[in-house]
Formats: structure tokens, C-alpha cells, sequence
């Protein structure tokens, strides 16, 4: 019986070993056991408000590109945007194709529950607009490069119920 006992308990630290090994390697975030009875609680327990599942902020997301049209707009003036796209919040783009000088019109819209500040920044001009997602129209103003670069930025208080839409043309 202590043969047998013995193998057992080295094969099962064996494995246990690699397994631990296996985790560490991974990319994964390590679990800890304190954290898999509070998952057995909450499974029994009421549902509660959680923030939107990454496919819930593309939903809002599509909802901002919507409102700028874009797909359209995309596929009929191809040679006059410049950069378009929705960010992240908090986000940023950076463009560095653009010359000092140029004149853009840039259009923000987002979606959803809550404001966004969008900032755009080139050389030292800087300009910002808050935007309100749950009124559904598009705010549109004028900006001038004054670097050989444009970054568009969006922030958020309510960064997990926006989604968010920007599009950036030459002005003809």
C-alpha cells in the first residue's frame, strides 16, 4: 500500500507541476480558487446591470457610424477622407500622412448612454467638442493642421455604455 501511494502522489505532483507551468506560460490571467466560489454564488444570484459585452460597444459603435453614414460616404469620396474609424474610449487614431496647413472638416458622432469628449490635436491646434450620444445627430467643425500630424482622441465617464464614429475629409 505505501508503494502504491508513493507512485500516486509523484505521478499527481507531476501533473499538478505542469499544469502550473502550462498556466504560467499562457497569456491567460491566473485564477485563483478564492475566486470560483464567488462564480458558483453569482450564478445563483439575481442578475445584475454589467457593463455591455464587447459585441454590445460594436452595436454602439455601428449606431455612430450610422449616424455619419459612412459606408456610403466611404464608397463615394474615397479621394477626400482622410481618416475614419471609431475609437476606443478612451482612444486614440493617429494620422501621420497629414501636411501642416491642411484644412480638414472633421465629424464626430457617437451612441449610446453618456457624453464623449472628442479632441483633435495637430502641431499646437487643438480642438474639442463634448458630444451628447443620446441626442442621434452628427457635430461636424472645421480644423486646420498646424503639424505633420492629426490625432483624433475620445474620452468618456461612461466609457462602457458609448459607442463612438469620426470622419475627417479635405475640405474641398
Amino acid at each position: 500500500m505505501y508503494r502504491f501511494t508513493r507512485h500516486t502522489g509523484s505521478a499527481l505532483t507531476a501533473v499538478a507541476l505542469i499544469t502550473g507551468m502550462a498556466s504560467a506560460c499562457s497569456d491567460s490571467p491566473p485564477t485563483s480558487k478564492a475566486a470560483q466560489p464567488q462564480k458558483a454564488a453569482s450564478a445563483t444570484a439575481a442578475p445584475t446591470a454589467q457593463p455591455p459585452s464587447q459585441p454590445g460597444r460594436e452595436q454602439l459603435n455601428e449606431e455612430a457610424r450610422d449616424l455619419l453614414n459612412m459606408t456610403d460616404r466611404l464608397e463615394s469620396d474615397e479621394e477626400g477622407v482622410v481618416s475614419s474609424g471609431s475609437l476606443a474610449v478612451p482612444g486614440q487614431n493617429l494620422d501621420k500622412t497629414i501636411k501642416p496647413g491642411t484644412a480638414l472638416r472633421v465629424e464626430v458622432a457617437c451612441a449610446g448612454e453618456g457624453t464623449v469628449t472628442f479632441t483633435v490635436a495637430s502641431g499646437n491646434a487643438k480642438t474639442a467638442k463634448r458630444v451628447d450620444c443620446t441626442q442621434p445627430m452628427t457635430n461636424g467643425f472645421d480644423f486646420t493642421t498646424a503639424g505633420p500630424d492629426l490625432a483624433i482622441q475620445a474620452d468618456s465617464h461612461e466609457e462602457e455604455s458609448v459607442g463612438t464614429a469620426y470622419m475627417v475629409s479635405h475640405i474641398s
